[in-house]
């Protein structure tokens, strides 16, 4: 006959906080980034951001580091794959003006590098690349940080699995608005973090119809940017015109 004992009553058992981000604002570390082209555009490029939230205690089971090799374990934290906007980068004409997919990916990069706080170390290191995949590479190792934690503010378009009636979210990073950008590492003398876009629910969630795969393949997404930055003829760091 069983034993019951209120010492042995887990207010946490049968609740389960979800693998995979949902769209607002998460303190998190970048454990990787990608480049992602989308199967409508051979020469348009989104950003994928890999990102990891705060430890969620000893209950949660997360996704595994890497499904090739189970001895690396599970996430601690949340996980998400983040765009780098709604739609990819591309070369594009406007007012007469064309305005080329590279420096745009450009400008975004190093916008996510000052806000992280790593843009003068950058600087320091004269950090270059022949081509935008070999720049953003060589950015990588100063974002990929363990140590390095910071908000972020995620939007995401709703989709429906068969057979669930609660959304899942294609997760990408919301248009810059009043000079704010969506993600900052730095902080000011109140605490607060400085050039941070706050998340609104109204603005950046997208409802759509039940026509897409479902969230357990945790795939990068397959299209990028509504970041509007001035635009640059900058080739190097140290000419950067960043907009905050």
């Amino acid at each position: 006959m069983s034993t019951f004992s209120s010492n042995d009553f887990n207010p946490n058992a049968g609740s389960s906080t979800p693998k995979i981000m949902n769209p607002g604002t998460h303190n998190c570390k970048i454990t990787d980034i990608k480049f992602d082209i989308p199967p409508y555009n051979k020469d348009a490029y989104s950003i994928v951001l890999t990102l990891e939230g705060e430890d969620q205690g000893a209950e949660f089971q997360g996704i595994q580091i890497d499904k090739t090799n189970p001895t690396l374990g599970n996430h601690k934290g949340q996980i998400a794959n983040v765009r780098s906007g709604r739609y990819p980068f591309s070369t594009y004409e406007y007012d007469g003006k064309v305005n080329e997919r590279d420096p745009q990916i450009f400008r975004w990069i190093n916008n996510l590098a000052k806000q992280m706080g790593v843009l003068d170390k950058m600087n320091a290191a004269n950090v270059k690349g022949d081509t935008i995949e070999e720049y953003v590479e060589n950015v990588k190792k100063y974002l990929i940080n363990p140590e390095l934690w910071g908000m972020f503010t995620i939007a995401g378009a709703e989709y429906y699995t068969e057979g669930y009636d609660k959304p899942n979210y294609r997760l990408f990073f919301p248009k810059v608005a009043n000079r704010l950008l969506p993600f900052s590492a730095l902080k000011n003398a109140e605490g607060s973090y400085d050039g941070l876009l706050a998340f609104n629910k109204a603005e950046h969630i997208i409802v759509k119809a039940e026509d897409a795969a479902p969230v357990e393949n945790f795939e990068p997404a397959t299209s990028g940017t509504d970041f509007d930055f001035p635009s640059s003829s900058a080739d190097t760091i140290s000419d950067l015109n960043l907009p905050i």
